[in-house]
């Protein structure tokens, strides 16, 4: 068996690990799951870290485990993840430390000479380290030049065609943690400057965060009427918004390869989003989808009202996005590379055992 350690708080990472499980990977890999943090307060925050180190050390020592899977992000994430790997280390166990924080560049720089040490001590220990992007390949190569590193980027499964009767040209779409790093304060003033020559464009913001400064934001300015917040969304009411939206707006300012950009080009809708992270390698500006420097509010409120006024170019971007994510980043491509690593990684361990036994041969 095989276990992957993961966060089932609400976000991106938890998507990739819910995306395995629904399409088998789980099932055909014999992956066992052991959250190491949820959603919640701090006492159950620390309940569920303490409950999946004592089912980790059963499963270890009870268990003839191939491989332990860590998904990562920053900060509490990468230091519990390092403290998983670091026991499948002395239980001779090989590892995939799959890096997914958005923010790990300036996290690391934050950091202490010791703690940055520990940081590439953590990432060239591992058996192999996943990215989602070549620009991740480089930085983490930067820092930790021994890393056995492999890019991996996140994937979905590519829907039927929406009825197109279906779909609202006018209606925007924002989905993830409402606050300053997903750029949702640069987004409700960029719509409200063009909002008054499109009156019949709504935008819809779907996510938990900083609700309550948002809703003040949208007082201020008067948009109340014309921007919805819909709490946090997913399943059924996800796939409904996607279906009937025409534009999708995520105008970050750290990122590594956000799932809501790859599941709405997906799912036929054109995206506005910045160069940052793994980005630019999935949307060429202009070809697939529309980029703007993050911060740029002008900028973003430019593509909006493009998108908003030119029909054509709404459709072409939203019909080459949804096949540039079928071609490059679908489930039929990804997940057997990922399939190939796992076997990469396992066979290590076993390698390294038929070494010993010819050595104890030959002595």
């Amino acid at each position: 068996m095989k276990i992957m350690v993961w966060c089932a708080a609400r976000g991106g990472m938890r998507s990739v690990v819910e995306a395995y499980e629904r399409d088998g990977f789980l099932e055909k890999e014999d992956v066992r799951l052991v959250a190491s943090y949820v959603d919640g307060n701090f006492l159950t925050k620390q309940a569920v870290l303490l409950r999946a180190l004592i089912v980790y050390l059963w499963l270890l020592a009870t268990r003839r485990v191939e491989l332990v899977h860590a998904h990562s992000a920053m900060r509490g994430s990468f230091w519990r993840k390092g403290l998983f790997t670091s026991i499948a280390r002395v239980f001779g166990i090989p590892v995939v430390l799959h890096l997914h924080g958005s923010e790990m560049k300036p996290f690391y720089e934050s950091q202490r000479p010791f703690l940055r040490r520990l940081i590439r001590h953590h990432l060239e220990k591992a058996t192999r380290v996943i990215v989602l992007s070549e620009s991740w390949r480089e930085f983490v190569g930067g820092i930790a030049p021994a890393a056995r590193i492999v890019v991996v980027p996140n994937y979905v499964i590519v829907p039927p065609s929406a009825d197109p009767q279906l779909r609202r040209p006018h209606d925007l779409l924002f989905l993830g943690l409402i606050g300053p790093r997903k750029g949702t304060f640069d987004l409700i003033p960029a719509f409200a400057s063009i909002a008054q020559d499109h009156p019949d464009a709504r935008l819809v913001i779907g996510g938990n965060g900083q609700i309550e400064a948002a809703d003040k934001l949208l007082r201020d300015l008067s948009m109340e009427d014309r921007v919805i917040l819909a709490g946090w969304v997913d399943g059924q009411k996800k796939e409904a918004l996607l279906e009937t939206s025409g534009i999708y707006i995520l105008p970050s300012y750290n990122e590594g390869l956000p799932m809501s950009v790859l599941e709405a080009m997906a799912a036929g809708v054109a995206v506005i989003t910045t160069r940052v992270g793994g980005i630019p390698e999935l949307i060429t500006d202009g070809v697939d989808g529309l980029l703007v420097d993050a911060g740029d509010k002008e900028g973003l409120a430019s593509a909006i009202f493009a998108l908003l006024s030119d029909e054509g170019l709404r459709m072409r971007l939203a019909q080459a996005g949804r096949m540039r994510v079928e071609n490059h980043y679908s489930d039929r491509v990804i997940l057997p590379l990922l399939h190939r690593i796992y076997e990469d990684a396992s066979g290590v361990r076993k390698r390294k055992g038929a070494s010993r036994r010819t050595l104890e041969n030959r002595s």
